[in-house]
C-alpha cells in the first residue's frame, strides 16, 4: 500500500507504472459504457474460475471483496487480480469523523440534503483548521451555486467571501437571501469561470472589497466538477494573489474532450509529464477513456460493503435488463426507460419490452416506436445464453469488480494533478505545502477528497 502525507514526497511515476500495468490488463472490466457491457462482451471475458469463486461467497465475504478480502480457496488467477488492486491503494491523511447511520447530518435547511450538508460542514471545518492568520481573510467561491458554503465560510472562519457562479438565477437568490449586514461580507457574481477569468475575479474582488484583501485571497470549492477543478489549480499556480486552493473535486467523466473526432482525449487529462509518460504506449493509452473517468468519480467500496443479499440481486436485474436491452438496439434506436413497482424476479421478453419504450431517431427527432418481431428474437437468444437467473448475478460481477477498480481509477486522476501541481509550482519558482485528505464517511459522500494547496 502507497502512502500520502503532506509531509512527505510521493513516488508519482512509481505508482503510475504499477497502476497501467494493472488497468491494462483487465481493461475490459471498465473500458465500456455501463449498459453496453453485454454488447462489448464483458460476459465473455468473465473467466469461469472467477464465476466459480464468486457463486461460493456469502454476502458478507461477496460485499469484503472491494475492501481487500481475498479468500485461500479461490483461484490463483481470481486472487493474484485482488492482490494487486490491494497493493494500489493509496492511504491518505482522514478528515472529519465516522458517522453512525442514526447520526448522520440531517438537512441544515431546505435544498440540502444529509450527504451535502455534510460536504458542506467537512469542507468549511477543513477550511478553518488550515486557516493561517497571515494568509487570505478573503474567500473566492468556484462555482458558488445556492450560497451554503460561501456562508458558513463566513459564519465560521469571520472571512469576506466573493462568490461566483455561472447561473444567474442562482446568484439572483443568493443575493436576495442575506440580509444587509452580511451582504457586505458575502458577495455574489454571475460569471462562468475559465482560465481567463483570474484577471476578472482579481478586478471584483478590489472593487467589492478593496485592493488590500484582493492581494491575499483563497480559492475554494465544493463540487468543482469537470475542469472547473483544474482551472482552479491553474488559478493558484499562476495567479500571485491566490495563496490557497482548498477544493474537492468530482464528475471527472465531465472533462472537455480535444475535440469531437477524439472523444476519449481530453484537454486536462493526463495533466503530468510523469502520467504522460506512463502512457506513451498505444496499448496503455487506451485505458484513458470517459469509461475511465466515469468509474473513478463513482460510488466506492464503503457503499458496496453494506448492500443485502436482496439489494444485489434487484441492482443485478437492473443491470442485467439494461445491458439486454442495448444489446438489441440498431445503432439509431434507444429507449426510454419506464418506472415499475416491482421488478419481477424472473426476466422475460414480454416484462422487458413491457418496461422499456423503444425510441427512433427520425429526421432530427425521437419517435416513439412499437418492439418489432426481430427484437424479440433477440432478446429470446441473449436470455438463453446467459439464463433469466444467473444473468442477473453475472451483472453483479462485473459491478464488483469495478468497484474494487474505482480507487484505482480515482487514485490515478487525483495524482496526475497533485503531480502537475507539484511540477508547475517547481517550474515557476514557488514553494507550496500540499495534501490530498479523505474524508472519513466516504459511504456517504462519494465526493470524498480535498485537494489543499498553500504557498509559503
Amino acid at each position: 500500500m502507497f502512502r500520502y502525507t503532506e509531509t512527505s514526497p510521493f513516488n508519482y511515476a512509481d505508482y503510475f507504472a504499477s497502476a497501467a500495468q494493472l488497468l491494462v490488463e483487465y481493461r475490459w472490466i471498465f473500458c465500456y459504457n455501463n449498459t453496453k457491457f453485454i454488447r462489448s462482451g464483458v460476459l465473455e471475458q468473465l473467466p469461469q474460475e472467477w464465476i466459480n469463486d464468486l457463486d461460493t461467497a456469502s454476502n458478507e465475504e461477496f460485499n469484503q471483496i472491494p475492501l481487500g478480502f481475498v479468500k485461500d480457496t479461490w483461484c490463483d488467477s481470481f486472487k493474484e487480480f485482488l492482490l494487486q488492486v490491494k497493493k494500489l491503494q493509496v492511504q491518505y491523511d482522514p478528515h472529519g469523523s465516522a458517522l453512525p447511520k442514526d447520526n448522520r447530518p440531517k438537512a441544515a435547511r431546505k435544498g440540502i440534503n444529509a450527504k451535502k450538508a455534510y460536504e458542506i460542514d467537512n469542507l468549511c471545518n477543513f477550511i478553518e483548521s488550515v486557516q493561517r492568520p497571515a494568509e487570505a481573510t478573503l474567500y473566492i467561491d468556484f462555482g458558488s451555486g445556492l450560497g451554503y458554503l460561501s456562508e458558513l465560510i463566513h459564519k465560521q472562519c469571520g472571512a469576506k467571501v466573493l462568490g461566483i457562479e455561472g447561473n444567474p438565477t442562482l446568484v439572483e437568490t443568493c443575493n436576495n437571501r442575506f440580509p444587509d449586514p452580511t451582504k457586505k461580507s458575502v458577495q455574489y457574481c454571475h460569471h462562468f469561470i475559465t482560465e481567463t477569468s483570474f484577471t476578472f475575479m482579481q478586478h471584483e474582488c478590489s472593487a467589492r472589497f478593496g485592493p488590500e484583501l484582493a492581494q491575499k485571497a483563497a480559492v475554494v470549492g465544493l463540487h468543482a466538477c469537470a475542469d472547473l477543478s483544474i482551472t482552479a489549480i491553474n488559478c493558484f499556480l499562476h495567479c500571485r494573489w491566490a495563496k490557497s486552493l482548498t477544493i474537492m473535486p468530482c464528475c471527472y467523466h465531465r472533462m472537455k474532450p480535444i475535440d469531437e473526432t477524439a472523444p476519449n482525449v481530453f484537454v486536462n487529462f493526463p495533466l503530468s509529464q510523469e502520467l504522460r509518460a506512463t502512457l506513451s504506449d498505444d496499448r496503455s493509452r487506451r485505458i484513458i477513456c470517459r469509461s475511465f473517468l466515469r468509474l473513478g468519480c463513482q460510488q466506492t467500496s464503503a457503499r458496496w460493503k453494506g448492500r443485502t443479499v436482496e439489494q444485489h440481486l434487484e441492482h443485478g436485474r437492473i443491470m442485467f435488463r439494461r445491458g439486454l436491452i442495448d444489446a438489441v438496439l440498431e445503432q439509431t434506436e434507444s429507449v426510454r426507460v419506464g418506472k415499475l413497482k416491482l421488478i419481477s424476479e424472473e426476466t422475460t421478453v414480454d416484462n422487458m419490452l413491457e418496461q422499456f419504450q423503444l425510441l427512433k431517431q427520425l429526421d432530427n427527432d425521437s419517435r416513439e416506436c412499437l418492439w418489432t418481431e426481430q427484437h424479440r428474437d433477440r432478446l429470446s437468444a441473449l436470455l438463453e445464453k446467459y439464463g433469466t437467473f444467473s444473468g442477473p448475478k453475472l451483472a453483479e460481477y462485473v459491478e464488483c469488480l469495478q468497484t474494487c477498480l474505482q480507487s484505482i481509477c480515482e487514485n490515478v486522476i487525483l495524482l496526475d494533478r497533485m503531480c502537475y501541481m507539484e511540477s508547475i509550482a517547481k517550474q515557476v519558482g514557488i514553494q507550496i505545502r500540499r495534501n490530498l485528505v479523505k474524508l472519513r464517511e466516504d459511504g456517504l459522500s462519494p465526493r470524498c477528497f480535498i485537494v489543499y494547496a498553500s504557498k509559503y
